[in-house]
């Protein structure tokens, strides 16, 4: 188990790194001088050499990758190129937004998406099985920057039950979260239906009807927890997925996130916000299968 922690650890290390750096490339290849956009291009009343010594831009390409890697050691990412302010401070509360957002979202799904599918297989019905999973196939199909604007008219524009966009009311995460969730939660329906078909005729289930017990105890706790282990690896196989669906989203719905940041500084070249933009995507993506290793290896004892 050890040794198990150890290599994970230094490969998510490693991994988070290479993603860094490789945001640290790919940024300075997007054409535009994030000088000529804060000065404006063609402004020769402003001096761009000092504009470019103020925000450390003056130096080689080596010496603002030596400078990128000293703040990721020292978790700081520096100054905003536009706004002139600390990027952890601009970060932190987007991030907290992105990850309310995903979590809430997350939450919608399992706590719907897993009991329908049981329950739908529950019945026992033909129709209602087909019925169900072609509303959920054709729901999986539709981008979220299709299904927003749905949304946003129907309960919006229609019934005028929440708010279009923004974050002035405690309804807001409403809608956004629901782009998010509606796709994860039909694929989790559909899992959980397909895998509790495949389980009617498993010696366990024959063993627990054998003895009289009721058959929604039979599915809500035998056959939900023999299924645990694929659906803890859909979800953590759609997570990814989520994530940058929320990119989309958030702009949509004018959600003060990480995404919404993000596409936000490359428009405006903003080098260190889309660093550590990026970086936090990846580290979060990353963590979320570093934590999933461990939780297979507690669900399935023969991976110990």
């Amino acid at each position: 188990m050890n040794n198990f922690f150890v290599k994970k650890t230094i490969h998510f290390f490693l991994l988070v790194l290479s993603v860094y750096l490789l945001s640290f490339f790919l940024v300075r290849l997007i054409p535009g001088d994030p000088v000529d956009i804060l000065a404006g291009i063609g402004n020769s009343s402003v001096d761009v050499a000092l504009i470019k010594e103020q925000l450390g831009l003056e130096q080689g390409f080596f010496g603002q990758l030596k400078k990128a890697i000293k703040n990721l050691v020292l978790f700081d990412f520096g100054l905003s190129i536009h706004q002139g302010t600390s990027v952890n401070d601009i970060i932190k509360p987007a991030l907290l937004n992105t990850y309310t957002l995903a979590v809430t979202a997350v939450i919608i799904s399992i706590l719907i998406g897993i009991p329908l599918g049981l329950f739908v297989s529950l019945t026992n019905k033909n129709e209602i099985i087909n019925i169900v999973k072609k509303i959920c196939n054709i729901i999986i199909a539709i981008p979220s920057f299709i299904l927003a604007p749905i949304l946003i008219l129907v309960f919006s524009m229609q019934l005028n039950w929440l708010p279009v966009s923004g974050m002035n009311s405690h309804l807001s995460i409403v809608l956004p979260s629901l782009t998010l969730a509606l796709g994860l939660l039909c694929y989790l329906a559909n899992m959980t239906l397909d895998c509790a078909n495949d389980l009617k005729e498993n010696a366990i289930i024959t063993t627990a009807r054998s003895k009289g017990l009721r058959v929604e105890k039979i599915y809500f706790v035998h056959i939900l927890r023999l299924i645990s282990l694929p659906l803890v690896t859909a979800i953590g196989m759609q997570l990814g997925g989520l994530l940058s669906g929320a990119i989309i989203t958030e702009m949509i719905f004018s959600w003060d996130g990480v995404g919404k940041i993000l596409i936000d500084s490359i428009h405006q070249r903003d080098y260190p916000i889309t660093q550590a933009a990026i970086f936090f995507i990846a580290i979060t993506f990353v963590a979320i299968n570093f934590i999933l290793e461990f939780i297979y290896r507690k669900l399935d004892p023969r991976i110990r």
